[in-house]
């Protein structure tokens, strides 16, 4: 009987602070890329949020082509802001297929800690922070 092949993530997720220059607030970003670069255009993720009291739900809906199709390479992506979230949360990354992954994350005002992941995860998570384009 053959044995099943590890899948690597297909995604990789970011949360990390940045103090928005607008609003002159810390902000708590959450970028989602694809691990896959695009070499046509710069595909967006769509994704749709929510927060229910300590869980934070991310389900990510799909590709979207750009409005403006400028060539440009790079991996899709998509992003969620939050302001003022503090404490122990539950993070919960639902595909199109319905498969999920669960996170354990403990944010503070000037760190994220990554506490517990999956065993096979389709998407990786970080708390290193990212350029922004």
């Amino acid at each position: 009987m053959a044995s099943k092949k590890k899948s690597d993530p297909i995604y990789s997720l970011n949360i990390f602070h940045v103090y928005d220059e607008k609003t002159k607030r810390n902000i708590t970003i959450f970028l989602v890329q694809t691990i896959r670069i695009f070499v046509s255009f710069r595909y967006e993720i769509l994704l749709e949020n929510e927060i229910i009291e300590n869980e934070i739900r991310l389900h990510i809906k799909g590709l979207h082509v750009p409005d403006l199709l400028m060539p440009q390479t790079g991996p899709a992506q998509g992003r969620c802001n939050y302001e003022k979230l503090e404490g122990l949360y539950n993070l919960v990354v639902i595909k199109q297929d319905k498969t999920v992954n669960e996170f354990s994350i403990r944010i503070s005002s000037t760190s994220v800690e990554i506490l517990k992941k999956p065993k096979v995860p389709f998407i990786g998570v970080s708390n290193e922070p990212v350029n922004l384009l």
